[in-house]
């Protein structure tokens, strides 16, 4: 199964309905997750689940998923975790280890949330699932010790490569096939060093022995 979770951030439309098309996927699972819900509503799409307190969504919006039938998890507005935590959790749930989840609409200006939905990524390596957040200009994964990811140029998304360690030291950090390629490094934070590498062979990989490393795809 293949879920996908569509927050209430930043939505391109377009883009959004086109990258949804391109999974191909006939056993996809649509969570939309609180004001997400009026994107999906804007994009023609009647998600499985909705999930969220409300408390950010437009004047209606609650009655308008309760009218449509739709299945709904309403969360208490006084909670120790963010509607996409909630919804991410049950994404989880309702998968097996190395499906594949999406965050959509979880970049836009709350540069906190932004932070916070990055961080989410994270609880895919605690669980086994392969979490990507993904909008019109970043493709956001993370991988964790012994783990690699490939990048193929005929599918990557956008020009650059850029990795960032994740409340740790990451140890052993290799790239290969990259403009910049790295050889078993030890990367620290407050630092610049690994921003905006580019592909140049037709396979890429990225490789950490220990740690947690946030990994972005991005375009102009």
């Amino acid at each position: 199964m293949t879920v996908v979770i569509i927050a209430g951030g930043n939505i391109d439309i377009d883009f959004t309905r086109g990258f949804i098309d391109d999974l191909h996927e006939s056993s996809l699972f649509i969570i939309a997750c609180d004001r997400g819900y009026e994107s999906c509503l804007a994009l023609g799409l009647k998600p499985d689940l909705v999930v969220g307190d409300f408390d950010s969504a437009s004047e209606g919006t609650l009655e308008r998923a309760i009218s449509s039938g739709v299945d709904l998890v309403r969360l208490n507005p006084i909670k120790d975790d963010t509607d996409m935590e909630a919804a991410l959790g049950v994404a989880i749930e309702r998968t097996s280890p190395r499906d594949k989840i999406y965050l959509m609409g979880g970049t836009g200006t709350r540069l906190d949330h932004v932070m916070g939905n990055i961080a989410l990524i994270g609880k895919g390596i605690l669980a086994d699932r392969a979490v990507t957040m993904v909008d019109s200009h970043n493709l956001i994964q993370m991988i964790g010790a012994g783990e690699t990811l490939q990048i193929k140029k005929e599918s990557q998304f956008g020009k650059y490569v850029s990795v960032f360690p994740y409340m740790e030291i990451v140890n052993g950090l290799t790239m290969t096939g990259f403009k910049y390629p790295l050889s078993n490094e030890k990367v620290e934070g407050f630092n610049t060093l690994t921003v905006s590498n580019e592909l140049l062979a037709d396979i890429g990989e990225i490789s950490i022995k220990t740690g947690k490393l946030i990994i972005m795809q991005t375009k102009d």
